[in-house]
């Protein structure tokens, strides 16, 4: 334990350091820009001569060494090597604590049928890359989030680009809340001493300071060292698996997991109450992802400020093969390989876990401890390096867009003394930063008293926040007809009708169960006996298994009883159709009431048509379509 908590001391620091030192620059780098930028700006008001400005000479920043550093615009060829750096570092985002922690602990519930999440996620890469893509690429070059286009079709109502920002962002907040909660169990893991709670405080304390001055950040070099090491770990784990498993050889291995229908990939049950199976992993589940790779701010940031079209769709699938890598090694890993480990001893059930979520970490540890001494900690040392650096980027993304997309308009814009006063808003900004670091934290927290994996838990936020939000995005691109009342009406109740279900699942739900009976039989042998608990209470396995139920608080309704037992990948399919009919509907209601007539928003026909999805992709003339994207400052 020693080897890897000092290999895990030494890396961290080291990836601290060079976080830090990077953040700095960074941060410097920016103050210096802003400075000079205010200073153009006040010689070229227009913002098209500030453009010619720039592109004729560039802007020329003095470093603290005496060198001089050139900022020029983004043309796409003379900065081939800023584009690849992009691409690279899109590619390592599946270096994240909540990713590696809740896969394994997911898949040893429910089994390699899990691998059917891959199916979803590539048809909504397929999704993104054909049909949202092309039409968000081609928006107004002022369109700078997927709220404004929003707000843009529907009349410029300020209030609709704020209900979508908000809901965009409390799904990303969940989001980053997960990231921080990963690093918690993988530092409870590594170091049992520190519980949960203090983990999270611990992480969540360096991650908003961070958050403060724009996010830490890290070199792409950083980026790919942390993910190669993240490979060779679960490649080293895996292998060590299979060779150096003291009870079963190779062949028995598969066999054993065969006789324990480990090895079933796809499960073919036909109802709503079955949690993962191959119709609504495949029909369902690709809604919100097409959602995530689209719709998604950072994302959605990340394509549009690429200046050519086709690299731009090229960025959106370039992580592909990464991804199917990292998820295929996670599910098999925790389907077929974590059980065989702790084949007739259940970590959870014997009590040796602080929480389900620690298992996958758990298997990990013990057999990287035993063979590879000290690379455990460094692995979970560049997992949590990098999930913090997300976690303090997003929080900043997530204060930033809270106040311009939400409080800005809705609030500072209608008063005087607050419309141009940066001063203030800045200050709003660190304010709100901050508190959503601290509420993050306590949701890191909170998520303990959760009987819920992480993977269980981000697919519930992203099918009940994602699904809607793109089925707001087809019902405002495909029905002309649709207004704002009828589109944030069926929005906010599509919402309310997802979280309602959501909680109920969360806490009542009695989805047809596929997790695998645990086995503690075996837990007073040698073998098992040795493994050294995380649990620093546990004294010795239980002779019997305790099921614990919530009879007393279960709906006695059928019918809500039932809706609670929906699996929760079958909200996204009601989400899309519900957005669609509903809104419809709604606006149909509201038009008759306001106009009688069809459309409410008749006399705004001609400005939306460029937001509509037919006429902006085939009817519109060439050279209304929107230019290459001038990105005048760096990635």
């Amino acid at each position: 334990m020693y080897w890897e908590q000092i290999g895990f001391c030494i890396f961290v620091i080291g990836f601290t350091m060079l976080s830090t030192v990077k953040t700095v620059d960074k941060h410097r780098f920016y103050l210096k820009k802003k400075k000079i930028m205010k200073k153009l700006s006040e010689q070229y008001h227009s913002r098209q001569d500030l453009i010619n400005k720039i592109a004729e000479s560039g802007i020329v920043i003095k470093n603290d060494d005496g060198t001089e550093e050139k900022l020029e615009p983004y043309d796409g060829k003379q900065h081939l090597s800023k584009y690849i750096k992009v691409i690279i570092n899109y590619c390592m985002t599946f270096n994240s604590a909540f990713l590696v922690v809740g896969s394994l602990a997911e898949s040893y519930l429910y089994g390699v049928r899990m691998v059917g999440n891959i199916i979803s996620i590539t048809l909504g890469f397929i999704y993104a890359f054909v049909i949202v893509h092309p039409f968000l690429y081609s928006l107004d070059e002022d369109i700078t989030t997927p709220y404004q286009y929003f707000e843009r079709r529907y009349r410029n109502k300020k209030y609709v680009r704020a209900i979508t920002a908000s809901a965009g962002m409390l799904f990303y907040f969940f989001f980053l809340s997960l990231y921080l909660w990963g690093c918690a169990v993988l530092l409870s893991t590594l170091i049992p001493d520190v519980p949960l709670w203090v983990s999270s405080i611990l992480i969540g304390a360096y991650s908003i300071g961070g958050s403060t001055i724009g996010g830490f950040t890290q070199s792409t070099k950083t980026n790919v060292f942390q993910f190669c090491i993240l490979s060779i770990g679960l490649i080293l784990t895996l292998v060590l698996s299979i060779t150096k498993n003291k009870n079963f050889s190779p062949s028995e291995l598969w066999k054993l997991a065969t006789e324990n229908k480990r090895t079933i990939f796809f499960d073919k049950s036909v109802d709503f109450t079955t949690r993962y199976t191959i119709l609504n992993q495949s029909v369902s589940l690709s809604i919100p992802w097409t959602c995530f790779h689209s719709l998604l701010l950072p994302n959605f940031i990340r394509y549009r400020n690429i200046p050519n079209q086709k690299r731009s769709r090229f960025l959106i699938v370039s992580n592909f093969p990464f991804m199917v890598f990292i998820n295929f090694i996670l599910l098999i890993s925790g389907g077929i390989f974590c059980f065989v480990y702790f084949y007739g001893c259940d970590p959870i059930a014997s009590d040796k876990l602080v929480h389900k979520n620690q298992l996958g970490t758990y298997w990990i540890y013990n057999i990287l401890s035993e063979h590879v001494p000290s690379f455990a900690g460094i692995m979970f040392a560049s997992i949590i390096a990098y999930s913090v650096v997300q976690h303090s980027m997003g929080l900043s993304l997530c204060g930033h867009t809270l106040v311009c997309e939400v409080i800005k308009p809705m609030i500072f814009d209608n008063l005087k003394v607050l419309r141009d006063n940066e001063k203030i808003t800045h200050w709003i900004k660190l304010i709100l930063i901050v508190v959503l670091g601290i509420l993050s934290t306590g949701v890191s927290i909170g998520f303990r008293y959760l009987k819920n994996t992480m993977l269980s838990l981000f697919f519930i936020f992203n099918n009940t926040i994602h699904s809607p939000i793109l089925g707001l995005f087809f019902l405002s691109a495909f029905n002309p007809y649709a207004n704002d009342v009828g589109a944030m009406l069926a929005l906010v109740c599509n919402l309310g009708i997802n979280f309602w279900l959501a909680s109920g699942g969360v806490f009542f739900s009695r989805l047809k169960s596929q997790e695998f009976p645990p086995d503690i039989s075996q837990c007073n042998s040698t073998y098992h006996k040795n493994m050294s608990p995380l649990n620093l209470q546990f004294t010795h396995p239980p002779n019997e298994l305790v099921t614990l139920t919530s009879d007393d608080y279960y709906p006695k309704n059928p019918a809500i009883a039932y809706l609670y037992s929906v699996a929760p990948i079958w909200y996204c399919l009601f989400s899309l159709l519900f957005m669609n009919v509903f809104g419809s509907l709604f606006s149909l209601i509201y038009s008759l009431i306001k106009t009688r007539t069809l459309d409410a928003d008749h006399e705004y026909s001609e400005q939306r048509k460029p937001y509509l999805y037919v006429y902006r992709l085939f009817k519109m003339n060439k050279q209304d379509k929107k230019q290459a994207i001038e990105q005048i400052s760096r990635f």
